[in-house]
């Protein structure tokens, strides 16, 4: 074996003992640590074994040095991040020298590491330092590894002296450099799956005030800062555990991943739990609490360095106090946006000055100094109890959450740990996350966003799309009950209960502690032990029918309440990500919020007289069609019609059923397709001859052209013809939306014929798709409930999705003997909800409870 390769068989061994024997015994900042170190020896080794002191005349002469750079620079190596090297040199390179660097890089490819490296006059560095935002910061982290430490020191020198005279046009490429990851590692979607370094409140951050330190206040280290009066609030030792944490678990993702990857996927997050020795629990299972606990290092991350960032600027560019709009109290003014102490230092003042200040910023959409916030919030650890005893103090806190016109506000107060002092219970849901892809904040955040939706609810934000919810806001009469209820809706999350039951209770006494009184206390108990109802409902009952409203109706009884239990729900909705917030999910929520208010203001709870109702909609029916048909065949098709079909179907469709049964001639089918507005949802106003296993047959053919169905009414006549209505998502393809629907109709009527091979083709669809790695465990439900309607037997089943596995759901419902009559299926990529009114053969709803079981026994196999 030649030496280079002993030398990466060598490294090799070395690195799987590590990965074996340290990774578990040391720290995350260690780890990275020993590993660079490790990764020196190699490199040292490889340089030295391609002659780096026999024929490197540069090396010998004292005018080259070779620099680790990046997080290899700064001992932040993790198993797979990338190995950057740099070559600095004085003057021309010999070819010896190119030959050694050569001989000692290609071997680290062998060992399939991931390499970056450049060759520079010192000269060159500097201009490209100068020029490019990413060599300059890696630049900051190099560190010497082999050469000359002389010319290594004289690079440094003239690379500070330039950094120095560049330091204004550095300031603007640091803030754009956050701004760029802000937008781009902001959203909901990184908040799900982090990713541990670019992503906010990740290594990155840590790194940025590194480097401001280095390049703006000559630290050498960023704990350094601390001789600045204004910095000794930091934190440095809780920073440097969230570093650690963030380190360790980075480390695992390598290792897992088996490459460099930094976002912490839900496919991975299992795994590390495990592998960090995180058990599940009763009330949270084991990738919560490592999301937990990540969580916490992240927002501290996120937090401190924002507050770093903003004195920082202060300090690099002070400037003049502004002149605030209306009259601000004496002791403030405001100092680039930020409210700050005119004089003195906070410690000295009575800690209300906390409360009016964050009372001043919230009315106004300001922010607070850094500085006043590190000392607010040692006060509040230090003093708390104070404020918590002080009536003064609890009325301006309750002030704010009132209102919540200033998200930044509301969250700076949690982050300083106000509102966990206020409300002790609220720190069972900080950085609680709910694991899964559904939920795409931790609980104390999604409650905060609950109330940002209400704000901008209450500005206007949703007014294009969706109008009635800022004139539904306009006319409640207390909105302030209403962002209380948003803050505490999930309160009693963290409990392996019904957490809206609960929460509906256990606020009470949080309500009095806070000095609310009155109504308010019956409302939004209330507000919270319901705000699941609505969505509830919605998404799971047959809307058409008169029934579900009324029951909705008795059980919110009052069109206040039903107004903020509406807006709850809907801020609910949008606070939870983009699953719960489909604009089909916000249609059904808008279309029972109608209905029932509808209810409400004829004052009458029950279902109003269905003769006068039926009658009305023939005599509507009938003068619709008494130009195209007559009137004896119009007549004689709607005595063949049930009376149910007249109570749920609406005109306009009845219009269409009816067109098409009279011309249907010799054809066994015909359909009117209907996009629906507001949705990305299409009608299917079909007419077809009724027979077994309708609606299987029509799920097997939507999910062959990748169309869902969302709900299906199906009402069958006495001639032997289906009168169906299906509201189904749109083709995926919006510019072959056309061509899709041909083909689909072409296979429906195959189908129907029994010339389509549906079981085959749904087996070979699921068995193409690609596997995902991550499957949330959801456990399977099926319950029969004969209380729901009047007159179907009422299944509901939940189940963890799978492709095809509405039409095994249909088919085994009717290979059980059921007719389903209505069905509502809502499916993600995690979870399967199907809501089926089915009857028996004999058109009867299922009493027997051997039947009930069978049912039960069977649906619940279904898909295994």
């Amino acid at each position: 074996m030649e030496g280079s390769q002993k030398i990466v068989s060598d490294f090799l061994d070395e690195r799987g003992s590590f990965i074996k024997t340290e990774l578990d015994r040391l720290s995350g900042q260690e780890a990275v640590r020993s590993y660079a170190d490790l990764m020196d020896q190699f490199v040292r080794s490889l340089f030295f074994e391609a002659g780096f002191r026999e024929n490197g005349r540069e090396a010998a002469d004292g005018g080259l040095t070779v620099m680790a750079l990046g997080g290899y620079g700064r001992r932040e190596l993790c198993l797979c991040s990338d190995v950057d090297l740099m070559v600095i040199h004085q003057g021309k390179l010999s070819d010896e020298m190119k030959g050694v660097i050569s001989r000692a890089i290609y071997p680290l490819w062998d060992a399939k590491l991931e390499v970056g490296h450049s060759i520079l006059t010192y000269r060159e560095c500097i201009r490209l330092a100068v020029t490019d935002f990413r060599v300059f910061t890696s630049l900051l982290d190099s560190r010497f590894l082999l050469g000359s430490r002389s010319f290594y020191q004289l690079f440094q020198e003239a690379f500070w002296s330039r950094i120095q005279r560049e330091q204004p046009h550095l300031l603007g490429k640091f803030l754009i450099s956050r701004k760029e990851r802000a937008e781009k590692y902001g959203n909901e979607d990184h908040f799900v799956e982090p990713d541990l370094k670019e992503g906010l409140g990740g290594l990155r951050d840590l790194h940025l005030m590194d480097w401001m330190a280095r390049t703006y206040f000559r630290c050498e280290r960023l704990e350094q800062i601390k001789r600045f009066a204004v910095f000794s609030h930091v934190g440095f030792e809780e920073l440097a555990a969230s570093r650690s944490f963030l380190l360790n678990v980075r480390n695992r993702l390598h290792l897992l991943a088996k490459r460099k990857e930094d976002r912490l996927f839900l496919s991975f997050q299992n795994r590390i739990a495990k592998d960090l020795g995180y058990a599940d629990r009763p009330h949270i299972s084991g990738p919560e609490r490592l999301m937990r606990d990540l969580y916490l290092h992240l927002n501290r991350v996120r937090y401190r360095h924002d507050e770093f960032l903003a004195k920082s600027l202060d300090m690099i560019d002070p400037g003049p106090a502004e002149e605030a709009l209306d009259q601000l109290p004496g002791e403030f003014q405001i100092l680039k946006g930020n409210i700050v102490l005119k004089e003195g230092s906070l410690f000295e003042k009575n800690p209300l000055i906390i409360l009016h200040a964050l009372k001043e910023a919230n009315k106004r959409g300001l922010f607070l100094g850094s500085g006043f916030i590190w000392e607010a919030e040692e006060i509040i650890a230090q003093r708390g109890q104070d404020l918590v005893d002080s009536a003064e103090a609890r009325a301006l806190f309750l002030e704010i959450l009132l209102r919540p016109r200033n998200s930044k506000i509301v969250r700076l107060a949690l982050e300083i740990g106000l509102i966990t002092l206020f409300i002790p219970e609220f720190s069972e849901i900080r950085n609680l996350p709910q694991f899964g892809y559904y939920h795409v904040m931790t609980v104390d955040l999604h409650s905060l966003r609950a109330m940002e939706v209400l704000n901008e609810i209450s500005q206007g934000f949703y007014d294009r799309q969706w109008p009635l919810l800022r004139k539904v806001f306009e006319r409640i009469e207390h909105p302030d009950r209403l962002f209380l209820a948003a803050l505490l809706h999930d309160i009693a999350k963290g409990e392996n209960t019904d957490h809206a039951e609960k929460g509906g209770k256990m606020i009470i006494r949080i309500l009095q502690r806070l000095g609310v009184a009155g109504e308010a206390l019956d409302v939004i108990p209330f507000l919270v032990k319901h705000h699941l109802l609505l969505v509830n409902v919605s998404q799971r009952r047959d809307l058409s029918d008169e029934k579900t409203s009324v029951q909705v109706a008795q059980a919110i009884q009052d069109k206040e309440r039903l107004k903020m239990l509406f807006l709850l729900t809907v801020a609910d909705s949008f606070a939870t990500g983009p699953m719960a917030r489909s604009d089909w999910k916000i249609v059904l929520l808008t279309e029972l919020f109608v209905k029932v208010r509808r209810i409400l203001e004829r004052g009458l709870l029950a279902s109003p007289d269905a003769t006068q109702e039926i009658t009305g909609k023939k005599e509507a029916l009938l003068e619709a069609l008494r130009p195209e048909f007559p009137v004896g065949e119009v007549l004689k098709l709607m005595d063949q019609v049930s009376s149910r079909y007249f109570l749920s179907a609406a005109p306009e469709d009845m219009v269409h059923h009816f067109r098409m049964a009279l011309t249907l001639g010799e054809r066994r089918h015909a359909w009117v397709l209907q996009r629906v507005a507001d949705a990305p949802v299409t009608r299917i106003i079909q007419c077809t001859h009724d027979r077994p296993g309708l609606y299987s047959k029509m799920v097997g053919v939507l999910t062959l052209n990748n169309i869902e169905i969302l709900s299906a009414h199906i009402f069958t006549l006495k001639n032997g013809l289906a009168f169906d209505i299906y509201e189904v998502t749109n083709p995926l393809d919006r510019y072959r939306e056309a061509e899709r629907w041909e083909k689909t109709l072409t296979d429906v009527r195959l189908a129907l014929e029994d010339r389509l091979p549906l079981d085959d083709l749904i087996r070979e669809k699921g068995q193409s798709l690609y596997a995902e790695d991550y499957h949330r465990p959801i456990a399977k439900k099926v319950k029969v409930d004969n209380e729901a309607s009047d007159f179907f037997t009422v299944i509901e089943i939940s189940s963890a999705t799978s492709v095809g596995l509405a039409y095994t759901l249909a088919k085994q419902i009717f290979s059980l003997g059921l007719n389903i009559r209505f069905a509502k299926v809502n499916s993600d990529e995690e979870r399967l909800r199907g809501v089926f009114y089915v009857k028996d053969a004999g058109g009867q709803k299922i009493y027997e409870d051997d039947k009930v079981a069978e049912i039960r026994d069977q649906l619940m196999a279904a898909g295994q």
